[in-house]
């Protein structure tokens, strides 16, 4: 049927008018037009009349209703017919345009995806993000579900695909996907070429950036370790990362993450800063923890001494924990009796040493100690008692050959050996002794048995200080002298210098 427009309906009106010889005219002419016929592809409005079996009735507002058939709601989804009621209001897709006393077809399915993809503008022009089922993948991207339609993801909106990747291992990731409920924002929406395309890496960013405008500065989380690094620990923020410098996850020094912490553990930490520019968030454990400097300020005072372990040697120095577990540095100049230019002639990781307390900076974290400054006679005062300790728990427990120890400051020690000489002898025993007989005595006296001597007198040897007397006794007993090389910290030129003065009784 034509389309009607008021012009030509007031022609024919006065034609008819002037015509007509029955009363009733009007009202036949009206009931007879549609004043508007709708079109094939027409998005209608209507409100249901009638839900039967096989068809749904509606009044779409013209002279004639409009009818959904049963072929048409095989098309959708059960769960929204079964939402379905009589007063709804609904929209429809005309199948072709009627002629004559033909029914007025439509499809509600085309009609809710003309309803989705309103929505679908109007989440476009909201920016709104949306949770969506990933149901399908290709070589492009992804396919989602949004609604009655399908959305597509492109590879370059995945924030799990790295660029650069080769494709196997894409499409590995994105299989994976399948059946997740991702976060995702629209990007494009056109209805007429069908074009509905979403992003995931936009979506991920506004919540990152959502998420930082929500954390403060101060603010303690309980959450889950995500990623253990060298540099430190990744904590999960529900949005967003922050990151756990390895120096603030314990007062002592971590040298090692995972040595604290792995993937899953549960953490505390505090807030120190924010960076949403950058999308960095600065956190620390360590804030949390008592400060065991201010500790330590009680526990010791300027000039007292205590033992430690070596636990590095740098070109300035070496570092010392001390039983609290915090270290301390011996800077190069209070390594040895002399001055030593290379720190690691002197000690070596793993070394016992005894030190004294130069000074404790709780605000600055620092601890200033001295090798150089504890006396030979307490150096030795010390690990006489550290050796009758060991020599104690020999019984009970297996004993192992120590790690690294340092060469120690004893090759700087400028200690005299007490080699006796002509000078000590009485000038009538001179007379009487031959110069064979001479040479005897002073070897008797001066050389040093390694399997029976004590520290002191080990450390009496030149080039031999505490720590090189120490291991000596550790490596005992010696068949030869040459075994006395396979000690650490003395090769082959000090064990040169050493020989003249040592023996191994019988």
């Amino acid at each position: 049927m034509e389309t009607v427009t008021e012009k030509e309906l007031g022609t024919q009106l006065v034609e008819n008018q002037e015509n007509s010889e029955t009363p009733g005219w009007f009202q036949e002419f009206i009931e007879h037009h549609d004043f508007a016929s709708p079109q094939q592809g027409d998005i209608l409005q209507g409100e249901i009349l009638d839900i039967g079996e096989n068809s749904i009735l509606l009044d779409v507002g013209l002279k004639r209703d409009a009818i959904v058939t049963s072929q048409d709601l095989d098309k959708v989804d059960n769960e929204i017919l079964e939402k379905l009621q009589k007063g709804d209001k609904v929209h429809v897709s005309v199948f072709r345009t009627p002629v004559g006393d033909d029914d007025l077809l439509v499809s509600l399915n085309h009609g809710i995806s003309y309803e989705n993809w309103l929505t679908a503008e109007k989440c476009l022009s909201d920016g709104n993000i949306l949770e969506l089922e990933v149901i399908e993948q290709n070589k492009g991207g992804l396919l989602v579900t949004f609604e009655n339609l399908r959305g597509f993801v492109p590879n370059s909106h995945i924030p799990a695909l790295r660029r650069g990747a080769k494709q196997q291992k894409m499409d590995e990731i994105k299989a994976e996907m399948i059946g997740e409920i991702i976060p995702l924002k629209a990007i494009e929406v056109d209805r007429k070429q069908r074009r509905l395309v979403f992003s995931a890496r936009v979506a991920q960013k506004e919540q990152r950036q959502r998420r930082l405008e929500e954390l403060s500065v101060g603010d303690i989380i309980k959450s889950r370790v995500v990623n253990v690094v060298d540099f430190g620990l990744f904590v999960d923020l529900q949005g967003v990362d922050g990151l756990v410098h390895k120096s603030e996850i314990a007062w002592d020094r971590v040298y090692d993450p995972s040595k604290y912490f792995s993937v899953g553990d549960n953490i505390e930490v505090k807030i120190v800063e924010i960076d949403i520019e950058h999308e960095r968030v600065s956190l620390s454990r360590k804030s949390l923890l008592s400060n065991p400097w201010e500790k330590l300020r009680e526990a010791y005072s300027d000039g007292d001494l205590v033992a430690g372990k070596v636990v590095s040697v740098l070109d300035f120095g070496a570092f010392v924990e001390l039983p609290e577990g915090l270290q301390g540095l011996v800077h190069v100049s209070e390594l040895g009796y002399a001055n030593m230019g290379d720190p690691k002639s002197v000690v070596r990781a793993g070394d016992e040493v005894l030190v004294r307390v130069l000074s404790i900076d709780p605000d600055r974290e620092r601890v200033s100690l001295s090798m150089r400054r504890v006396p030979i006679d307490e150096q030795l005062a010390w690990m006489m008692e550290d050796e009758k300790q060991s020599e104690k728990t020999e019984e009970s427990e297996p004993v192992t050959e120590t790690e690294d120890m340092s060469i120690a400051a004893e090759e700087s020690q400028d200690v005299e050996t007490p080699v006796k000489t002509e000078e000590d002898k009485p000038e009538t025993e001179v007379e009487e002794t031959s110069e064979i007989e001479e040479t005897e005595a002073i070897e008797e006296i001066s050389l040093t048995d390694v399997n029976t001597a004590d520290i002191a007198a080990l450390i009496d040897l030149p080039g031999v200080g505490p720590a090189l007397a120490k291991r000596i006794i550790e490596n005992r007993p010696y068949a030869t002298l040459e075994d006395l090389t396979k000690v650490k910290g003395l090769g082959s030129k000090s064990f040169g210098e050493l020989r003249e003065f040592i023996t191994i009784g019988a």
